[in-house]
């Protein structure tokens, strides 16, 4: 075992012992009745983006305790890959297509501003400042680190966490879907990174245009779909269709990431595949997606935190222009659907709609470290988690104050 060739076998045992309690806080974590506590406490929001668990992740990564060290997150880097490409299946498999037929008209309006405003806000103030905070030695504008950081960033400024519908009670049933189809925005945003800013080197293997590239990433995504539908056929129990998704998870992220693709991306598409083929597989993996797609996520969130650069100031100057960029995006977006469409009628409703950052965009930037860990990419987690924590402190907060004066904003009620 690598870590235990690198630390000793004592560091091993730790590690071993401090994953299995992890596990077991994910599982709880994961229970039904400690989200129906949450809920009933109106902290439901804030628990389900997991900072608990990226605290501990924090602490264990902190050179004092040394547990969850470079080298030991070195070796578990495909742990790492698999959760993202579990991120990438779940928001697939929920995107239902059939869904689209009873979505009113200007949905499509609706999610482009919802999406190309923030997106191009963030990019544009978060750019200025790479480009002034970048090496201007090795700056290459063949393949710009800063624009390929800028990009990521607003790609993840374009999401909102599909939670944010529970705090607008009944009418967030119809947002729900719209969030949905933002995630789906984002897949291919950050499709198009990993194809036209991949890494570059002799140790890269397959040298293809970058368009092939993308064909590729929707190809495979493809193809892991239909073989898993094939496998899944052959399942009857429970326990057989748990652990052949965890199989086509971990096969699909795996390829992905050998092949420098968004292992979320291949995974997504097998997810959009799965959800939309007619069969009784679908019953089973919303089944078991349901019982573990939180604790996988949970425990996901402790890798991000042990890696997480939170000491590089730069990250911490770049929150205000993110923050600020995708408000304001999210803002003037609302603002032009209320005049264009039918949609969101309720102009009270915007900053509980619109703010919180969710689990997909933590896990855009994530995917971008582990494909480009050179440049300032770790800077961005610093922008991406602390906006986070931002924006659902804002939303909590106007979500609280309306709910006193207007009974549709109900705190923890499932869309």
């Amino acid at each position: 075992m690598e870590v235990q060739a690198a630390q000793g076998p004592e560091v091993a045992i730790r590690l071993i012992l401090v994953l299995v309690a992890l596990s077991g806080l994910a599982y709880l974590g994961g229970l039904p009745a400690v989200q129906r506590l949450e809920r009933r406490l109106r902290i439901a929001q804030l628990v389900t983006a997991g900072f608990p668990f990226l605290a501990i992740g924090i602490v264990l990564g902190l050179p004092s305790v040394g547990i969850l060290t470079e080298s030991v997150l070195s070796t578990l880097s495909p742990l790492l890959g698999f959760g993202l490409g579990w991120i990438g299946f779940s928001a697939g498999f929920r995107l239902d297509v059939r869904e689209l037929d009873d979505l009113p008209k200007g949905t499509a309006r609706a999610v482009g501003f919802a999406t190309a405003l923030p997106f191009a806000f963030v990019v544009a103030s978060v750019g200025l400042f790479l480009l002034v905070a970048s090496d201007w030695s090795r700056l290459d504008l063949s393949n710009p680190a800063f624009l390929r950081g800028a990009l990521v960033l607003g790609t993840a400024g374009a999401m909102t966490a599909p939670q944010a519908a529970r705090l607008l009670g009944e009418s967030g049933r119809e947002q729900r879907m719209l969030l949905r189809l933002e995630e789906l925005a984002g897949m291919v945003g950050m499709a198009f990174i990993a194809a036209y800013f991949r890494p570059r080197g002799d140790g890269i293997g397959w040298h293809l245009p970058d368009t092939a590239w993308l064909f590729l990433t929707v190809g495979l995504g493809g193809v892991l779909g239909v073989v898993a539908y094939v496998v899944l056929q052959r399942a009857s129990a429970p326990a057989e269709s748990v652990l052949l998704l965890l199989g086509t998870v971990a096969f699909g992220a795996g390829f992905g990431s050998r092949l420098y693709l968004a292992p979320m991306v291949v995974c997504f598409v097998a997810g959009v595949f799965l959800s939309n083929v007619p069969g009784e597989h679908r019953a089973r993996l919303r089944e078991a997606l349901g019982r573990l797609e939180r604790p996988i996520y949970l425990l996901f969130l402790v890798a991000v935190g042990a890696m997480w650069k939170f000491a590089d100031w730069r990250g911490w100057a770049l929150l205000p222009f993110f923050v600020t960029a995708r408000l304001g995006g999210k803002w003037l977006a609302e603002k032009l659907i209320r005049r264009t469409t039918e949609l969101a009628a309720d102009a009270d409703h915007w900053m509980a709609r619109r703010a919180p950052i969710g689990q997909l965009s933590i896990a855009i930037v994530v995917s971008a470290q582990l494909l480009f860990p050179e440049g300032e990419i770790p800077i961005l987690e610093t922008a991406v988690i602390g906006g986070a924590v931002v924006t659902e402190l804002f939303a909590q907060v106007f979500a609280r104050n309306r709910a006193k004066t207007r009974p549709t904003l109900a705190l923890g009620v499932e869309p």
